[in-house]
């Protein structure tokens, strides 16, 4: 846990610029996938959305069900995903808002900490 204290920053400014970078890290961390699971996911979506693909069959395949079932989930899933984006920016964004709006480094500190534990 860092300690403030008055020589922790040298202005409110340098300390709301810290808070804010740290709010924008933490909020890429949270939606972090890795780029080849990423490109994989894209490309399911992309036969999802299409009504089907090999990709998909070969999942399905694999899972012993049938392809349909397997882009349900891929559909379900993003849907899911983008939600679980889109509660990170309105997160992100709220956190910013209040780390401006404080008049303290203390303050700021409390707004990181409070957006990283509901990330």
């Amino acid at each position: 846990m860092t300690t403030l204290n008055a020589h922790t920053f040298a202005s409110r400014d340098d300390a709301e610029a810290h808070y804010l970078a740290l709010i924008d890290n933490a909020a890429a961390a949270a939606r972090h996938i890795d780029p080849t699971l990423a490109e994989v996911y894209r490309e399911k979506l992309t036969e999802a959305k299409a009504g089907g693909g090999p990709l998909l069959k070969a999942e399905a395949k694999a899972l012993g069900t049938d392809a349909d079932t397997v882009r349900n989930a891929v559909l379900r899933n993003h849907h899911r995903w983008q939600q679980h984006i889109n509660r990170i920016e309105l997160a992100r964004i709220t956190a910013k808002a209040a780390v401006r709006n404080a008049a303290t480094a203390a303050a700021m500190h409390r707004i990181y900490h409070e957006f990283k534990e509901a990330l």
